[in-house]
């Protein structure tokens, strides 16, 4: 994320006689913008609010010409600035974590170890929930609504049942592959 550089002495006294003329008024109005600013990072399952809450004030206060005349509530305004520095950390966060390790290959006998494994969870499985989880995870994005909506027909379930079925099949599944794929 791009970094804003801190406000100038005269931007910030500009930002402060935009939230209210008294000083100490805005001064206090502002604390309480940015401490509702902060939460609202803090809500959104941001490590690092305060300083993506400064992010935003520097951002205001430094474009603070353009901000008066674009804008008539400072609230407004500030909180229109969160968008855009919470999607910008994201990007980051995101380009930082993929860019710190490449996946590694996975060698073929975990993939047959799996493969095996999974065969076995298959066949643990009655015929009819085979049927069903194959039928409802084993189909492409084209034509997954239509196949869906008949196979609930054929079982007599509404899609939501049908759906609460599959994802309990697909937990079960999953269990048994982590087990069967534990290190002995």
């Amino acid at each position: 994320m791009k970094r804003e550089r801190g406000p100038t002495p005269e931007e910030f006294e500009k930002l402060l006689g935009w939230i209210d003329p008294d000083r100490e008024a805005a001064g206090h109005k502002l604390q309480l913008i940015l401490s509702r600013i902060t939460k609202s990072f803090i809500s959104r399952g941001c490590i690092d609010a305060e300083t993506l809450t400064d992010e935003v004030s520097n951002r205001v206060a430094v474009r603070i010409d353009k901000v008066i005349q674009t804008y008539r509530d400072p609230l407004q305004c500030l909180l229109g600035f969160v968008d855009n520095v919470h999607r910008e950390s994201l990007r980051e966060q995101h380009e930082q974590a993929h860019a710190q390790a490449p996946p590694l290959p996975r060698p073929s006998e975990v993939l047959e170890s799996e493969a095996e494994c999974l065969t076995e969870c298959m066949g643990t499985l009655p015929a009819r929930d085979r049927d069903l989880f194959s039928r409802y995870f084993g189909i492409d994005k084209n034509t997954k609504i239509p196949v869906r909506k008949k196979l609930a027909e054929e079982l007599d379930l509404t899609a939501n049942a049908l759906r609460i079925q599959a994802h309990r099949l697909r937990k079960k599944l999953l269990d048994c592959l982590q087990i069967c794929l534990e290190p002995t």
